[in-house]
């Protein structure tokens, strides 16, 4: 998959990769479905939320989504579509608790596959096709807005 997008994008593709094995694990979690299985996904999901996935979200926030907007108000209604499986994706972290697991879990890796899926197949070729070397550049030179979420104490 990361082979096949321009070397400014290449970060964020190799993400998906490791985002589409993540979503395979939490799903066969899920699935089990024994109370250690469980326990187990939500560490994972969190782990992987503070570690990694936060600072993903806001690359593509910043980086892509206003960028995109620049090319034409035709676009808001994608970036609407994948800042709301964002959301979504950070309510189901913050909201993980054992009694609700299978089903929470079981969402994030749907949600967490299929918008990775199509961010992959539809909206990476539309920013390698619309974007200028300038916003690519700043794509691959990305450093976070602000702070980081931090893990609850």
């Amino acid at each position: 998959m990361s082979s096949q997008r321009c070397q400014q994008l290449q970060k964020l593709a190799q993400e998906h990769e490791e985002a589409l094995t993540f979503a395979d694990r939490i799903a066969g979690l899920a699935e089990t479905g024994s109370e250690q299985s469980l326990a187990e996904g939500i560490r994972l999901v969190q782990d992987y939320y503070y570690d990694e996935l936060e600072e993903h979200l806001q690359h593509e926030e910043q980086t892509l989504f206003a960028a995109l907007l620049e090319h034409g108000k035709e676009h808001l209604p994608l970036c609407m579509q994948l800042g709301q499986d964002h959301g979504f994706l950070r309510t189901v972290v913050t909201s993980l608790r054992p009694e609700t697991a299978r089903q929470d879990l079981s969402a994030f890796a749907e949600v967490l596959r299929k918008h990775t899926e199509f961010e992959e197949e539809r909206f990476f070729p539309l920013v390698e096709s619309l974007f200028t070397p300038e916003q690519l550049e700043r794509v691959m030179h990305f450093k976070p807005q602000g702070t980081l979420p931090q893990r609850p104490a």
